[in-house]
Formats: structure tokens, C-alpha cells, sequence
């Protein structure tokens, strides 16, 4: 994987930590923006799911008790809906914000788009926006797409567990060999402590 489509351990906890502070700086303020970032990055970074996917999450795709997310995902060309694991920490997240679309009286129904703009629901765009903002906002390369926190958690999921499946399930991969080739490989900073410490 390319260094440069990823983030290292440090630089995903700078961005959640950015991301959350803002959130609460809002939230103490009444505002929303701050919150919503902060959703859409933590759902990012811990999921791994597509843009597209992240658009199309519905308030009835979270399910809390289960700890486990409905998504859509393509394959052959065809919308096949798969369930896949979300942490504890997210899944307390993902409550508190659902209580904040309902206090800000967004429809909490289950068909209800997850993530809402000022003009509607968020766009694959709209979300790239406010994930463009937050990269800015901690200080991150550009270059980190909001693709990058799919990548991250890749990299990361297969660095702590060594299981390529677990990491081609919560991606959506058809199968293992993609996941593989994408991400079964030394990573940089593995390579980064090896010529470190090459001649000592």
C-alpha cells in the first residue's frame, strides 16, 4: 500500500482527536457542524466503507444492541446488502448522534438518510467536503482522500489481528486475493524501523 493513500497510527489519532474536540467545542455552542464532522470521520475511520456506502446509510442501518452496521455495497454490478461489525466505542457514538438528529428534530425513522446537510442529505461530495475540512483542520496532508480511512483501517485491522479475512469481510471485498494484493505486504513503517536499525 502507498504510503501516501494511508494514515499512520499518530496521524488517525490527530485526526480523531481534532474531530472530537470540535465536536464538543460545538455542541457546548449549540452548533452542528462540529458533530456531523465528527460522525462522518469516526464512522470512516472505523468502518472502512466506501464513499457511496457512507452516503447511502440509513438511521435504521445501525443497529446498536448488535453492534452491527447493514451496508450497501456493489457486486457485479449489482446493490447486495451485508452486515458488518461496528466497535463498542462507535456504537455509542452512533447513539448519542442519533439522539442529536432527533433533538435537532432530523427524522430518526429508519429510512431516514444517516447523515443530513443544511440542504438534505449529504452527497458523496458533501461528504468529501467535510472530510477535506477536518484533514485541513488537523493539520494532515491533502492528499488524504476520504478513501484514505478505508485504506488506514485496512492496514491497521491486518496489522492487529494477521487475519486477511477478517479484513476482506469489513471491507466488502469479493475475495481474499484483492485484499491481498492490495494489503498483504510489509507496511512503511515497518520498513521505516528496518533501515533504522540496520547497522546497529
Amino acid at each position: 500500500m502507498d504510503r501516501t493513500k494511508y494514515m499512520n497510527a499518530d496521524e488517525a489519532r490527530r485526526l480523531r482527536t481534532v474531530c472530537e474536540a470540535s465536536a464538543m467545542i460545538d455542541a457546548q455552542k449549540g452548533r452542528i457542524r462540529g458533530q456531523l464532522a465528527w460522525a462522518v470521520v469516526d464512522l470512516a475511520l472505523q468502518t472502512g466503507l466506501r464513499v457511496s456506502e457512507l452516503a447511502r446509510l440509513t438511521v435504521g442501518d445501525a443497529n446498536l444492541k448488535r453492534r452491527s452496521l447493514h451496508v450497501w455495497r456493489h457486486k457485479r454490478r449489482k446493490p447486495v446488502q451485508e452486515t458488518i461489525a461496528i466497535s463498542v466505542d462507535l456504537a455509542k457514538h452512533l447513539k448519542s448522534f442519533i439522539a442529536l438528529k432527533a433533538a435537532i428534530q432530523q427524522s430518526v425513522e429508519p429510512g431516514a438518510p444517516l447523515f443530513v446537510g443544511k440542504r438534505g442529505p449529504l452527497t458523496t461530495q458533501g461528504l468529501q467536503q467535510i472530510w477535506k475540512r477536518a484533514i485541513a483542520e488537523a493539520g494532515l496532508p491533502g492528499e488524504l482522500s476520504i478513501h484514505s480511512a478505508r485504506h488506514t483501517l485496512a492496514v491497521h485491522l491486518l496489522k492487529k489481528t494477521g487475519n486477511l479475512r477478517i479484513v476482506q469481510k469489513q471491507l466488502g471485498h469479493a475475495s481474499p486475493t484483492i485484499t491481498a494484493n492490495m494489503y498483504a505486504d510489509v507496511s512503511f513503517e515497518d520498513m521505516q524501523t528496518a533501515v533504522s536499525d540496520v547497522y546497529e
